[in-house]
């Protein structure tokens, strides 16, 4: 029997890497929390084999765990959405790399075993909405592609019983979201870029083919939820600048001009993957029908 009843509504976001909540989620987290919702983030590695940025990479990297765990908390509080939940994975690194062949990598993990711990942490918050990512993990990282795996296999199992009966009282996560961008988007964003010299040097001058057939990211008409994350933009990009490490100076994120910030990152796009409620083609409140 799945136990009901809460106070208030709740949201919890699935990512990665420290860093990700604030890129792909941080609008919501910080809107919903403004508006009285429950907040948090499950984050399932420690980013250990990130880039290092702004510091001397050869003192930091033997402890960047412990760095970005603490980048993680400042974001996490510049967003309102509590304290860390960490899932306990090692970060895979990029795929092809060696660190995917590391047993303690996300990417090698025991899927039920991790399944699990994410059922635990679903059923000790409560969430009404859960989000992950698209099954192409947004741009093919072993431990986003992971994430998305286990995120949805969580937020089904969290609502059935006999599944995890050790992970605590069944609950049913009443809408799930997988967290994309908007092919046209993308295609758009890139040709505006490349237009005012602001690609780095190693950007192709043009997509390659089979990504001008198939752009990354979702086509528009797929697209379930489009929220409006504007008002919270400011805090979004403060959230993103509390990981200093991931910060390169020079990306073209920090580089692009404020023109065109608002259009590529002032929206916060969503597959809907199940809703228990009746909901329109294209919402633009994740708690669409839930108050």
């Amino acid at each position: 029997m799945v136990e009901q009843g809460k106070d208030r509504l709740g949201l919890l976001c699935v990512h990665a890497h420290p860093d990700d909540e604030a890129s792909s989620t941080g609008g919501i987290l910080a809107r919903y929390a403004g508006e009285g919702i429950r907040t948090a983030v499950v984050t399932c590695t420690g980013g250990e084999r990130g880039e290092i940025h702004n510091m001397d990479a050869v003192e930091v990297a033997p402890r960047l765990a412990e760095v970005r765990l603490g980048e993680l908390t400042a974001a996490l509080q510049v967003l309102g959405a509590g304290e860390p939940r960490m899932l306990g994975y090692v970060d895979s690194g990029m795929m092809g790399t060696d660190g995917n062949d590391d047993p303690k990598s996300f990417w090698r993990a025991d899927i039920d075993e991790a399944v699990g711990r994410l059922v635990a942490q679903i059923r000790a918050f409560r969430p009404d909405v859960v989000t992950t990512y698209d099954a192409y993990g947004g741009y093919g990282h072993p431990d986003h592609l992971q994430t998305h795996r286990v995120g949805v296999l969580a937020a089904e199992g969290a609502g059935i019983a006999p599944l995890y009966p050790d992970a605590g009282l069944a609950w049913r996560v009443r809408k799930v979201y997988l967290s994309t961008f908007s092919s046209s988007m993308f295609a758009e964003m890139f040709a505006e870029l490349a237009a005012r010299g602001l690609l780095p040097d190693d950007f192709p001058e043009d997509l390659p083919e089979d990504e001008r057939q198939m752009p990354p990211g979702t086509p528009d008409e797929l697209i379930g939820a489009v929220v409006d994350i504007n008002p919270q933009l400011t805090t979004k990009w403060a959230a993103l600048q509390a990981h200093s490490s991931q910060m390169d100076p020079e990306s073209f994120f920090l580089q692009m001009p404020e023109d065109l910030r608002s259009r590529v990152f002032g929206q916060e796009r969503f597959l809907r993957l199940r809703s228990d409620v009746d909901v329109p083609h294209v919402e633009d409140d994740l708690f669409t029908g839930l108050r």
